[in-house]
């Protein structure tokens, strides 16, 4: 205690000095904090985007349907897969899905789409695709018409209130066949997804594939999403297991998974060469630290104070400095990423062009994970701690005369 007294008292007696090194780790940890949010809020947004919108988190289905995902692997309505879910209180929402694909066709285009029967009131809670029409309205659960999302409309050079004709394969064989009003229009976010998506009513899209009351799948949203592997594995009891299947979303969606894994090994090599550039930075203000204060180590070793105790207190110092710049950081960033995720930004031009090629909605939303905070933090202030080493061999490599003369 008495060393850390000590420490305190000397990192005051330079002001000027203890805030150049206390701002150096303070603006570290704010460009680490900020280059790790925002590259995982992106992905995070990405992933959330893509698998609300398609599976789901979480998706249960027959056994087999994965293999082939055809409707006639529908699977008829369970009262006790229903009670399970509602019973379950890791499961945020569910919804009915009833999944296939078609050839749509306006005027002289056509277009092979995937057609996805939704539960309209579900989904608002589920996806958030009501919030995103940009044309007409969104689905109520008893229409008889479609929602388009917007590349697909242009293509086909549909509006709100125009028809569409669907053709396609039904339950066991059937022809599928309709032709329905356009009820609304929506803007993914998601390039790819844009040009081939339309929504229907589940009643709607169960009697253009004649499947009865049956669904494709059960898309889950859980209330935590960082163990899907676990729930899936303890969602459903042995007796319903036997038929169905629980699929996590990076089992469905692989491609995804590995470019989000990708990025994020991209991101610690460009976090590796922010903190070697980090590094240097703070080595420099232990150099100047060192030397301004050569003079006065070599006079406080002549009167007699021994060097292991002269090092401790030293590295105390860098200990108490690099922990107050950490903090400081983390708080200063707190805000700067919450005043992002609430007035995003848009990327535009040629950078917009890029990502939209990958899927990625150009949009920066920051993460607000609190580990991500603590762990710039931490690793910063350890860089801190790790470099006070070469002032420790500096010191026990002083001789009080050369000291005191410099």
């Amino acid at each position: 205690m008495m060393y850390l007294k000590l420490a305190w008292r000397n990192m005051w007696r330079s002001r000027r000095r203890t805030m150049i090194t206390v701002s150096s780790v303070l603006f570290a940890v704010i460009f680490a904090i900020l280059m790790r949010v925002i590259a995982v809020g992106m992905f995070e947004k990405m992933i959330a985007d893509t698998v609300k919108i398609t599976s789901g988190y979480l998706q249960i289905h027959q056994k087999g349907y994965w293999d082939n995902k055809t409707v006639d692997s529908a699977f008829a309505e369970d009262p006790r897969l229903n009670s399970v879910l509602d019973n379950n209180p890791d499961v945020s929402c569910w919804t009915r899905k009833m999944e296939s694909f078609s050839l749509a066709s306006a005027g002289e285009r056509t277009k092979g789409i995937l057609i996805s029967g939704i539960e309209p009131t579900k989904e608002k809670k589920f996806s958030g695709i009501s919030g995103l029409c940009v044309d007409g309205a969104y689905l109520a659960d008893s229409d008889r018409s479609v929602l388009l999302a917007e590349g697909l409309a242009k293509y086909l050079g549909l509006k709100a209130g125009d028809t569409i004709v669907l053709l396609g394969q039904g339950y066991h064989g059937s022809m599928a066949t309709g032709k329905y009003p356009v009820k609304g229009i929506v803007k993914l976010g998601m390039p790819e997804l844009n040009k081939v998506l339309a929504w229907m009513p589940l009643g709607l899209a169960r009697d253009f594939l004649g499947t009865g009351t049956a669904n494709t799948a059960i898309s889950v949203i859980p209330a935590h999403t960082n163990d899907l592997a676990r729930m899936s594995a303890h969602l459903l009891p042995a007796e319903l297991k036997e038929k169905y299947e629980v699929m996590t979303w990076q089992e469905m969606i692989p491609e995804l998974d590995q470019l989000y894994k990708g990025k994020m090994v991209q991101n610690e090599i460009m976090s590796g060469i922010l903190y070697l550039v980090i590094a240097f930075g703070i080595f420099g203000t232990i150099l100047m630290m060192l030397n301004e204060r050569m003079h006065e180590f070599g006079i406080l070793l002549a009167i007699g104070m021994k060097k292991w105790i002269l090092a401790v207190t030293v590295v105390l110092e860098m200990i108490l400095m690099s922990v107050m710049g950490a903090l400081l950081g983390i708080a200063a960033a707190i805000p700067i990423v919450w005043y992002l995720r609430i007035n995003p930004l848009r990327f535009q031009g040629d950078t917009a062009k890029v990502m939209e090629k990958f899927n990625i909605d150009p949009v920066i939303i920051p993460s607000l994970e609190p580990h991500h905070f603590l762990m710039q933090g931490y690793i910063v202030g350890c860089i801190s701690v790790a470099l006070s080493v070469f002032a420790v061999i500096k010191i026990l490599s002083i001789k009080p005369i050369d000291a005191i003369n410099s």
